[in-house]
């Protein structure tokens, strides 16, 4: 992994190809946009061609699943054309959290080639029905994901709830225009921070893999040996095969030069 700044405020985060414990995490799909409502005037960055190429996944045993799919079956995803810029409110951050979350971005980006960049710190709280498109926060362009730590006292979060997360869609699946545009994951810091003090730091691990599963477009599935388990009774700091499987297709969408 190798990250390069870009400016006092934003990280580029370039990987190459080559929940959790007793506690509950959760995935959900943001609610989706229509066009021409409160979207972006202008397309934003995008390239001619994938700005990376996801990595090559084992075969082997293991399933995986999508949190939304197209009519053709084929997954919905992020644009691989276009880096996916990240806010961090870091409110009940554990101490090393940010060094982890850098991690586990970098896991993610590894899997699907995506590219990530960390636009800095923010105070916007998360919610479920956040925008995708904040102009008087963020300008005219998509809002970033939020990333944020919270506590149990959280509305995202609530009692006995490690973390949750969920990307957020534009387009419709039947032209084959929906793609993520932006999205929320929050973590319970409190609760991973006592496991990065007491020496479970794979399970924190486990949880910020989990959750950043959810938010680039992976569901739940009935293999416990995947890290995206749906009930994370065996709390895994590396994505299994199923997994990778799903994330590397996951880094094959397609690239829009619209919006």
């Amino acid at each position: 992994m190798r990250l390069m700044r870009t400016s006092a405020a934003a990280l580029l985060l370039v990987v190459g190809s080559a929940g959790c414990g007793v506690l509950n995490t959760d995935g959900f799909a943001m609610p989706g946009l229509r066009r021409g409502v409160d979207v972006p005037s202008r397309v934003g960055q995008v390239a001619a061609a994938p700005l990376g190429s996801p990595a090559l996944a084992p075969l082997g045993t293991g399933g995986y699943a999508f949190s939304m799919t197209n009519d053709d079956g084929s997954p919905v995803t992020f644009d691989p054309c276009r880096p996916i810029h990240v806010v961090v409110r870091p409110d009940q951050q554990p101490a090393g959290g940010a060094e982890l979350l850098l991690w586990a971005l970098g896991q993610v980006s590894g899997a699907t080639g995506l590219t990530f960049i960390m636009d800095g710190p923010t105070t916007e709280p998360p919610t479920r029905d956040r925008r995708a498109f904040q102009p008087e926060r963020y300008g005219d362009r998509w809002a970033p994901v939020l990333i944020a730590w919270a506590d149990a006292s959280d509305p995202m979060l609530g009692f006995g709830v490690l973390g949750r997360a969920g990307p957020d869609s534009f387009g419709t699946n039947k032209a084959g225009s929906l793609r993520y545009v932006s999205g929320v994951a929050v973590f319970n810091g409190p609760e991973i921070d006592g496991q990065l003090r007491t020496g479970d730091e794979e399970k924190a691990r486990a949880v910020l893999l989990h959750e950043l599963g959810h938010l680039v477009g992976l569901a739940h599935v009935a293999d416990p040996y995947q890290v995206m388990y749906d009930t994370n009774a065996y709390p895994l700091s590396r994505y299994r095969d199923g997994d990778r499987r799903g994330l590397e297709r996951l880094g094959l969408g397609r690239c829009f030069h619209d919006y």
